[in-house]
């Protein structure tokens, strides 16, 4: 009988040290993973979180990513309408996950709480530059149309509340200075969320 070349030869072949491979089986700590696994997907779909992986979003909570107090904070703010639930949203932002930093800050703002929703705002450095601004509002907006019926009539008046005094830029939304950028800004959010009602 002669050797048999089979699929399940399992004779090991040494072709070189691995060490070089992509895989990265040094940080094996869980509590590093689940702190920093991105959530993207999850932050486009929150409700995939709150149905199918619920155990995965509370893993990743106890290990405190930011991105899942970010959804969390949004299923608890805008899905379950618990409005004392905005303080998680805030771990997003404490944890430096922008989208969680802006939308607290509108938060603030709609919730007409004006110095403390700009200083939020302000940690994005829109003065500087309005892209990282502009992105995390088309991520916010993204995240929220997933959610119906996000309006209060409290953001309306806070919205109208927060109306600069002077008429800078008054019917171009994307042209903002330090006197308008913040009613502007605050003006979208009303808008949008009046619209998925």
């Amino acid at each position: 009988m002669g050797e048999e070349k089979s699929v399940n030869n399992y004779d090991i072949v040494y072709i070189g040290d691995s060490s070089n491979s992509n895989d990265d089986h040094s940080i094996s700590d869980p509590t590093i993973y689940f702190r920093n696994i991105s959530l993207s997907y999850f932050a486009a779909e929150p409700f995939e979180m709150l149905t199918k992986h619920n155990r995965f979003k509370e893993l990743c909570l106890e290990n405190d990513n930011p991105e899942a107090h970010y959804i969390e904070g949004i299923l608890q703010y805008f899905a379950h309408k618990e409005n004392a639930k905005a303080s998680i949203i805030y771990q997003a932002s404490i944890g430096e996950y922008r989208n969680g930093t802006y939308l607290y800050g509108l938060l603030l703002l709609a919730l007409e709480h004006y110095p403390k929703g700009k200083k939020y705002l302000d940690k994005l450095q829109w003065k500087e530059n309005l892209s990282t601004s502009d992105y995390c509002w088309k991520r916010v907006k993204k995240t929220l149309s997933t959610i119906p019926a996000i309006m209060e009539t409290r953001y309306y008046t806070a919205m109208v509340n927060l109306e600069p005094w002077t008429e800078c830029h008054p019917d171009n939304m994307a042209e903002v200075c330090k006197h308008c950028y913040y009613s502007k800004r605050l003006t979208q959010f009303v808008q949008f969320a009046m619209n998925q009602d």
